[in-house]
Formats: structure tokens, C-alpha cells, sequence
């Protein structure tokens, strides 16, 4: 309990008078003993017991009438919630909803974050002039913002309306755990938490105990003040992008790239009259656009545009939305309505296959030849203007030179040392210490076995003996009649990898098809730090991976040629997991420039003596200080906050324009995963309580002046003054003593 005025409380101090009264009238006479009264004593008593008992009640009604007074003039109010300017200070805590979903419109020009700012600036307006405002921004997570000063009102009114949305998912808990914080953070008793939120009921339904737990906490100690800023009867419409992809392969130049736009109508409406529109690198002269008639409530309809591909790199498609009629809104929220990502566009792909079993008297049986030609294929007359370039090697001639000149390395059936083989060579040792080190720059390698691998020198010169390249150890060859081959396991393929295709018609049927007949066993363990991609029947690995540093190493337990395996002559299967991990391998350079809101972004610049920044998606600049790591360990800059969908780019310090490698960065569509709000009923079983509610918006002043006045108890102290005053005014009659 809290008061307004509490000066005025002094004003109860006028009860001494008609106390004082009371005891001076008293005080005057004095019982003198009268024998001739004696007889009437007995009376006397019994009468003035009754009288004393009336004058008594009579003084206690005059006290609790001027004491009432007092206290509505002092304005008693319950958790001292201020109205009007007038009265003692607060500590108010505004935490600002900043998901996407606030950035709906509701059908109204104004989206439902501009009527929080606007709800907010009318909180700060009413608040006493010594007040204290602390302002926290909250989606999943929640940000301190500032100021905590005494009389800060116009600073915090600058912060509010410099906040800005978010492409983050919703989460109360955060704001919530925030807002208990900032509360420490005043010295005031008087404390009021503000939360401007649409109440959307994905961003409330996580955790559910937890928010609970600290909306109860916070309700020992301040007011809890829930002001609703979207319109709780209208159903949100939503039409999103909700992904880009293209198929499999290695996009490259002087092609025109099948591209799928996928649309999903997460609202409650069907949504017509739409168009989309792709973009390359923000180039409108290579744009192209497709009419979406309709898209039902909660369906998604895949749309396919065609990308020109004219220069190699890092290219960004741009798909947007818009309606063909300006007069037609069917969206409301307009945070995901675009989508960027970057696709690497190549020139050429330089292979370098090193095969370790060539025979010259028939070529077309060793495991280079199936594997080009998966690779390439078309004919030799066509083969050097083909995109893909393979230069075939054997041992000898694979110099640590070639790898220089190459993306992806392949060893087929390549005994690690000559010794394995007598009479043959194997890798020398600069280009098998060459091959550690590209890998770790990017490259990818791929070791496919065969006869010649020998288990034991791999391991002392590729595996945990030596370069430390490969996913697992190999262990003993295992070998098995025609009759009864080794089968692919159907359920095996890692549903997160590049050959999760594996586990979908066709590609299923086509490896189970497959037979083998010998495979190199692996040495599984969690420390060696690869992991199994597709596995045999009895659970043997079959192809295993791991990343080294930006490159990544793919072994193959079996044969590329049919020496071991059949698989080589499946043309469909084989030929796509060729292709599949080549693209797999020559992407890597431009796998992680993808990203979610809130994922950090790391780069590895070439040097670091300079200081870098990351420039965001609406221009700001943000300094990162130099790259970390060095003396055996990679140079490693990070940006740890991508709060906002679009483009972000490294730079080094200060340089304009910046040259650093871009990342894309989608809006977390989790915040989609429910557009409905909380009702007022829902509103205070997710709290545990009920909170003050108030609507954001045209009457939220006058909502708030009411609330206030609703907490405020001296209408009711006056109602109890006026009746105690009547009381009094009946007593005294009927005692004889009436005025």
C-alpha cells in the first residue's frame, strides 16, 4: 500500500482534538460526597455507565471520522500505481515485445509495434517527473536497453522510439527473467513492470511453468501491467516464404538454374492474387516473376522460376512477395515476406583423381573410368568445355603441385606407401603432409578402397598415426561369397546428411539393388570424430565422413570399380552419390553463409593485424576488434548477434565498400508456428494471476486513467468518512446530544 499525498497524512493528527476535549470537560468538576444522595448512588451508577458507554462510542466515531479525512487526502493506493503526474516516485520496467509478429498491422496503417512505442511514450507521460524507466527489449531472448537514472523520462522516451522489430522468434521468459532483474536495479518502493506484447500464444506457451514461476515473483514486488498491442478478434493473414531450393548438383555459369520458391499460408484465410518475384544480386534486369492464384489456409504451394547464371561466386537469389492489386491486403505480416540465400556458382570444378590400380591393357575396368564418367558425362570431343574438369594421375605423377590447382582430391584404390605394393608406388610423403593441409583450407577428399589400401599404413599416414584425416581407422577387410553379398540397410542413410536422399524413392531401391563383396571394416569411435553417412546390413559402415577444419574427408569402405561391388554399374544410384558428393564437397565454401536469426557468424580472414566489423542488414556498423586464434590455430572473427533478416557483411575496420564474405540471414519462422493471441481468460492462466490488462491503441490512456483510478482507494475511504459521519450524526441524536 502506497499513498499519493502522504503529507497530508498529517492531517490525522486532529483526532487529539475532541480527545483533548474530552479530558479537559472532564477534568473540570469534581465529585464532592452529599450524605442526602447517598440513596441515589445505586442509580446514579447504573446511569452513568450507560452515558459513559454513549460518550465513548460518540468520541470513537468523531476520531475514525477526522482520521479518514486524513486518509483521503493522503490518495491511499494499492501497489502504489500513480496517476496523473502527482505523487512519489516509480520504478517502471517497460519490456518491449521485439519479434516479427509484432510487425503485423492488424488491417490498421499501424503495426501493433508502433502502438506499443505509442502506449509506451503515454506511460512515461504519466509517470511522476522523479521516476525511473528501464527499458528491455525481448524475443528469445531479452537485452537490458537503458537508461536507470532518477527524472531519465526523456531519455527513455528517445530509446523507445529508437527501438526496432526483430526477425527473432517470440519467448516471454526472457523478458520476464530480464525485468526481475531490473527491478534490483531501483531503489524505489514503488515498482511497476510494463509488458508491451501481442500475447501470441507460441511465444507464451514455451516454458509455460517457468513463466509462471517468475510472473509470481514479480508480483511480490511490483504491479504487472500486460498492455496488449494486436487486435485479439481479427485472425492474423500470412502468406510466407518458407524456402529456396534448387536441385542437386554444382550450379555453374552459362546456365539457367531451376529455382523452387516455396509459399506457406500460415493464416486462417485463403490468400489470392499474389505474385512472386526472384531476384539475382538485386539485378532487375534479371528478374522474373509468377502469378500464385490462391493459396489455401495452412498449405503450402511451390512455385519454380528459372536463375541466370552468368558470373561464378557467392550469388544471392532474392525471392519477395507482392500483391498484383495494390487494393488487396492479404498480409498482414510482412517480416517474412522475403528470403535471401546464397548460392556458390562455379566456373569450373577442377577434380584430381588419383588412381592407384591403372591397367593399361584395359582402362575401362579400372575405378577412374566409372568414376569419370559418372562425373562427366559426355563425350570426349565435349568434355573440355564441360564444367567439370578431371585430370586422372596415377601415384607418381601426384605431385603436392597438383593440389594447388584442384577442389576435390580423389584416391582410388592408392596404396599409402610403395611397401604395401612391391612394385608399385603409393603417395610420397609431401603430398600426403600436402593433403592435411589442404583439406583444412577447404578442400574436400574423398579415399574410396580397394586391393591396394592396406589398413594399417593408411592409418600411419592418412588416419590417428598421421595426418589425422580420416573419420574412422580402417580395420580388416571382410569379404563375402557372390552368392550371399553384403546388402545396403535400408533405414541407415544419416537423415541430416547430403545423402538423405538415399532413404527416398528412387535412390532406395537403386542401393538396395546394389551387392557387395568386400568392404574395410572401421574402427568406430567417438574420439576419432567422424561419423557414419550409410551403413551395411550388418551394421559395417559403408561411406563415413569427417570435417577438418573447413574441408571435409568421405571414405568409401568399398571399390569404385567392380573388382568389389557391383554398385559402379547401378548408374542411376552411383551416379548420383558421385554427383551428390561432389556438389556436397565444392559447397562447403559457402554452406555456413546460410543462417537463422540469432545464429552467430564466424569467418576465417587470411591475416589478422587488423581489426574487423560486420555491417548488418540496415547498414549499421559494428566493430568486432581483431580475429583470435593463431600459432596452429585458425583465425577466427565472430559475430555473435544477427537479430535482423537480410545481408551481412564482413569488413576491415573502416573499409568502404566492404570486401568481406556475405551472409544470409533468414526471419526464425518459429514465430509462425501460431498466430493466435491469448485471450484475457488465457492471459491469466499463463501469468497465474490476474494482471492489469490493457489494450494498446486510440483508448489506452483513458484505459490506463481508469485502471489507475480502479487501484486507487479514496473514493472508498470518502464513501467509508461519509457514512461513519452519518453514523455519528444517528448516534449523537439518539443520545440526546444532537446540534
Amino acid at each position: 500500500m502506497g499513498f499519493l499525498a502522504p503529507m497530508m497524512l498529517l492531517g490525522g493528527l486532529a483526532v487529539g482534538v475532541p480527545l483533548g476535549l474530552h479530558f479537559f470537560y472532564k477534568a473540570r468538576y469534581r465529585p464532592l460526597p452529599w450524605g442526602a444522595m447517598r440513596f441515589l448512588r445505586q442509580s446514579v451508577e447504573q446511569t452513568s455507565r450507560r452515558l459513559k458507554f454513549q460518550e465513548w462510542v460518540l468520541l470513537a466515531l468523531r476520531c475514525l471520522l477526522l482520521l479518514l479525512l486524513a486518509l483521503a487526502i493522503a490518495r491511499p493506493t494499492f501497489h502504489a500505481l500513480t496517476a496523473g503526474g502527482r505523487g512519489e516516485s516509480v520504478d517502471a520496467v517497460l519490456v518491449f515485445d521485439t519479434s516479427y509478429s509484432m510487425g503485423a498491422a492488424d488491417g490498421e496503417k499501424e503495426s501493433r509495434f508502433d502502438r506499443a512505442k505509442v502506449a509506451a511514450l503515454t506511460v512515461i507521460d504519466n509517470l511522476p517527473p522523479n521516476s525511473t524507466v528501464q527499458v528491455v527489449t525481448c524475443s528469445d531472448r531479452a537485452t537490458h536497453v537503458g537508461p536507470m537514472s532518477p527524472g531519465n523520462l526523456d531519455q527513455a522516451k528517445n530509446l523507445v522510439q529508437s527501438l526496432e522489430l526483430s526477425s527473432l522468434s517470440g519467448e516471454i521468459l526472457p523478458g520476464l527473467v530480464e525485468a526481475y532483474t531490473a527491478l534490483d536495479r531501483g531503489a524505489g518502493t514503488n515498482k511497476e513492470v510494463y509488458l508491451f506484447t501481442d500475447l501470441q500464444k507460441s511465444g507464451w506457451n514455451r516454458q509455460e511453468g517457468a513463466v509462471r514461476a517468475k510472473a509470481a515473483e514479480i508480483k511480490t514486488r511490483a504491479t504487472l501491467i500486460v498492455v496488449r498491442c494486436g487486435n485479439p478478434d481479427r485472425k492474423v493473414r500470412n502468406l510466407q516464404i518458407a524456402d529456396i531450393t534448387y536441385p542437386d548438383g554444382l550450379p555453374h555459369t552459362g546456365t539457367r538454374l531451376p529455382v523452387t520458391v516455396l509459399l506457406k499460408n500460415t493464416g486462417k484465410e485463403p490468400v489470392r492474387n499474389a505474385t512472386v518475384t526472384l531476384e539475382i544480386d538485386a539485378k532487375t534486369q534479371e528478374k522474373e516473376s509468377a502469378a500464385v492464384p490462391e493459396v489455401p489456409p495452412g498449405q503450402a504451394v511451390p512455385i519454380t522460376l528459372t536463375a541466370k547464371l552468368d558470373d561464378a561466386g557467392a550469388r544471392l537469389l532474392s525471392a519477395r512477395i507482392q500483391s498484383d492489386d495494390a487494393k488487396i491486403a492479404f498480409d498482414d505480416l510482412p517480416g517474412d515476406n522475403r528470403l535471401d540465400r546464397l548460392i556458390p556458382v562455379r566456373d569450373k570444378v577442377r577434380l584430381l583423381i588419383v588412381d592407384g590400380a591403372v591397367d593399361p591393357r584395359d582402362p575401362k575396368q579400372s575405378a577412374a573410368y566409372f568414376l569419370r564418367n559418372a562425373l562427366l558425362p559426355v563425350s570426349e570431343t565435349q568434355a573440355e568445355n564441360y564444367f567439370v574438369k578431371a585430370d586422372v594421375v596415377t601415384p607418381d605423377e601426384a605431385g603436392p603441385g597438383l593440389l594447388g590447382a584442384c577442389d576435390v582430391c580423389v584416391l582410388v584404390n592408392v596404396p599409402a606407401t610403395n611397401v604395401d605394393r612391391p612394385g608399385s608406388l603409393g603417395l610420397s610423403r609431401d603430398f600426403a603432409e600436402r593433403l592435411g593441409t589442404f583439406v583444412k583450407n577447404g578442400g574436400g577428399l574423398v579415399v574410396v578402397a580397394g586391393d591396394n589400401v592396406v589398413p594399417a599404413s593408411y592409418n600411419a599416414v592418412l588416419g590417428s598415426g598421421g595426418a589425422k584425416l580420416l573419420p574412422f581407422d580402417f580395420g580388416e577387410l571382410a569379404s563375402t561369397p557372390p552368392e550371399k553379398p553384403f546388402k545396403v540397410a535400408p533405414d541407415s542413410t544419416d537423415p541430416t546428411s547430403y545423402l538423405a536422399r538415399f532413404k527416398d524413392v528412387p535412390y532406395s531401391t537403386v542401393t538396395a539393388d546394389a551387392d557387395f563383396f568386400k568392404v574395410l571394416k572401421s574402427q568406430e569411435t567417438e574420439k576419432a570424430g567422424g561419423r557414419v553417412l550409410l551403413r551395411l546390413a550388418d551394421g559395417t559402415p559403408l561411406i563415413s565422413s569427417r570435417p577438418v577444419g573447413e574441408g571435409e574427408v568421405i571414405t568409401v569402405a568399398s571399390s569404385a570399380d567392380l573388382t568389389w561391388t557391383n554398385w559402379p554399374a547401378k548408374a542411376g544410384s552411383y551416379l548420383s552419390f558421385a554427383r551428390l558428393t561432389l556438389s556436397h564437397l565444392t559447397g562447403r565454401s559457402t554452406r555456413g553463409v546460410n543462417k537463422t536469426a540469432g545464429e552467430p557468424l564466424v569467418w576465417h580472414p587470411p591475416e589478422s593485424s587488423k581489426g574487423f566489423d560486420v555491417v548488418f542488414p540496415n547498414k549499421t556498423r559494428v566493430k568486432l576488434g581483431k580475429a583470435q586464434g593463431g600459432a596452429g590455430n585458425r583465425l577466427t572473427v565472430t559475430a555473435p548477434d544477427t537479430p535482423l533478416a537480410g545481408i551481412y557483411q564482413f569488413a576491415v575496420e573502416n573499409e568502404e565498400p566492404p570486401s568481406g564474405p556475405r551472409f544470409a540471414v533468414a526471419p526464425d519462422l518459429r514465430e509462425t508456428d501460431n498466430l493466435e493471441s491469448l485471450s484475457d481468460a488465457e492471459t491469466e492462466q499463463a501469468v497465474g494471476f490476474k494482471p492489469v490488462l490493457i489494450l494498446a491503441g486510440a483508448d489506452g490512456e483513458t484505459t490506463l486513467t481508469e485502471e489507475r483510478s480502479r487501484r486507487e482507494w479514496t473514493v472508498w475511504v470518502i464513501l467509508l468518512a461519509f457514512f461513519a459521519c452519518c453514523g455519528e450524526a444517528v448516534w449523537a441524536w439518539m443520545c440526546g446530544k444532537a446540534w
